[in-house]
């Protein structure tokens, strides 16, 4: 008969990750748990990557490796430099050698705070905390969820990352992370799901932020209700702030700060300088492209002096 093994690894996993995060605020001993746990969820997340490509390689001696002392949990568990050693060479998974680095400084300090006398300041052990989630959650984003082995609805994961998206150390180093890549950047827009500015906006089916490390589902509708004003135009009247598109004809063309302008729906990042309002007398004032040459019509008012 086949032996079923399932294992709790990924539940324990986060678990432990996000009871790092619970004691991240303390200034006490309570502390140095957020790096104990931290460590023990980390590992074990990684130790499931190995056993999905197969259950044996968790046990540190492949050789001893039985179902029986699986499930009994009677078994040596792989070390940490085996670990990372079958992750890369057996499983083939891409770790980064910054994440390299911060795992190695993180094993480090467990066991300083478990077996030694550990005395460091409390933000020094918060920077610690914060270096190693600003690599690992993208890492995680990219090897567990994108594959379908964490749920992105999971509870324990949604609260991990609404806590650090919330945490302002953890904001301000991905920031600084993302500082070079943004920079390439011409027009960076805020991102609805974690209000950072990080997006890189192509077309409304290519919005990818930065800070989330994720593509963004349904950007138009969430960026026109999360920062858009429509209510005060529906209820006090004035300037409606969605404009017809002069490319797409689609309601969805804004002006960000005066003078730059972009389409939610197509993309088009026109300036102040290249556009201008209709001249004509039929339509109500839509933006159109400037002609160097002289007046600039919509085709509504075009075809109006055609038909004339």
């Amino acid at each position: 008969m086949t032996i079923q093994v399932k294992l709790n690894m990924i539940d324990n996993g986060l678990d432990f990750l996000l009871k790092s995060l619970d004691t991240i605020d303390d200034n006490d001993e309570n502390l140095k748990y957020s790096i104990i746990n931290l460590h023990a969820g980390i590992q074990l997340l990684l130790k499931e990557l190995l056993f999905q490509e197969h259950w044996s390689l968790i046990f540190q001696k492949i050789e001893q490796a039985k179902k029986e002392r699986l499930i009994s949990g009677d078994f040596v568990s792989v070390n940490y430099e085996t670990l990372i050693q079958r992750l890369k060479n057996i499983a083939e998974i891409q770790l980064d050698d910054r994440l390299i680095e911060e795992l190695e400084l993180l094993r480090k300090d467990r066991n300083k705070i478990e077996h030694y006398h550990f005395v460091v300041t409390p933000d020094i052990l918060k920077s610690r905390i914060v270096n190693i989630l600003t690599y690992f959650i993208p890492f995680l984003k990219a090897e567990m969820v994108e594959e379908g082995l964490v749920d992105s609805n999971d509870e324990s994961y949604t609260q991990i990352i609404e806590h650090l998206n919330e945490f302002e150390d953890y904001i301000n180093e991905r920031m600084l992370l993302l500082k070079e890549r943004l920079g390439q950047i011409d027009i960076i827009l805020k991102c609805p799901v974690c209000y950072r500015e990080a997006v890189e906006f192509n077309d409304e089916t290519d919005v990818f932020c930065h800070f989330c490390n994720e593509n963004i589902s349904s950007f138009k509708e969430r960026y026109i209700e999360n920062f858009v004003d429509t209510y005060s135009y529906v209820k006090d009247g004035g300037e409606n702030p969605l404009h017809e598109c002069p490319d797409c004809g689609m309601d969805t063309f804004i002006c960000l700060d005066g003078y730059q302008y972009i389409c939610l729906t197509c993309g088009i990042k026109p300036t102040q300088d290249v556009i201008t309002t209709c001249d004509g007398p039929r339509c109500n004032g839509e933006i159109v492209y400037r002609e160097e040459d002289g007046a600039s019509f919509c085709e509504y008012c075009m075809d109006y002096f055609k038909n004339a």
